[in-house]
């Protein structure tokens, strides 16, 4: 081996570590830790990133003081996941062959910012925690078109929204055209009586002057 090539692996092998130390930290800032009365809870998207219309779930991982996971929670769990005005109540259930691990599933169908809030019981005690997406906490969900490539398609949800702004316009439209025909259908009408009048007037006339 040459002096060059000791060099160049010499150097690798320093830079391979940072980078694990850089992916693992990043893999942990996904995600905050809450310390809730004994237990720690770690909160986050099971999926990272999170991406508008992809399947992905809640999940919080909790253990003891120690950091031991809990296997048994002993009691219900649910979270609300808030996203603006809109809120959905879902369940939390262990994960398979995760001890610790429990997850809620959904699909998150708009990018932007998602609150987590906890309410149950773990052991007896009460859990009552909210957790918000944030550079600091655990990622917020993204458009998935920031990642789409060659062509960047409309998702489901931009899609739902675009047929509400059309539909409204389409209905005014179909008014528009039902209303004229309305008139229009009156308009003949009045005209035919109009022509009845004016022969029935016609014919008296002639009547008379015989």
């Amino acid at each position: 081996m040459t002096r060059t090539t000791h060099t160049r692996h010499h150097a690798l092998a320093g830079v391979v570590p940072l980078l694990f130390v850089c992916a693992l930290s990043t893999t942990l800032s996904a995600h905050e830790k809450k310390i809730v009365g004994a237990f720690q809870l770690t909160i986050g998207w099971g999926d990272e990133p999170a991406m508008s219309g992809f399947k992905n779930s809640v999940e919080v991982d909790i253990a003891d003081a120690s950091g031991a996971p809990i296997t048994d929670i002993g009691g219900p769990l649910t979270v609300d996941v808030t996203f603006g005005s809109q809120r959905i109540t879902l369940p939390m259930q262990p994960a398979f062959g995760r001890p610790g691990k429990m997850r809620a599933w959904l699909v998150p169908t708009r990018a932007g910012t998602y609150s987590f809030h906890f309410t149950g019981t773990v052991k007896g005690q009460p859990i009552d925690t909210t957790s918000t997406c944030s550079n600091k906490t655990f990622g917020c969900v993204i458009d998935v078109a920031e990642v789409e490539f060659p062509a960047k398609d409309p998702s489901t949800g931009q899609l739902a929204e675009r047929m509400a702004r059309t539909l409204p316009r389409a209905d005014a439209a179909a008014n528009v055209a039902s209303n004229a025909r309305t008139i229009g259908v009156a308009a003949l009408v009045l005209a035919a009586v109009a022509l009845a009048v004016v022969i029935g007037a016609g014919r008296r006339k002639g009547r008379k002057g015989d």
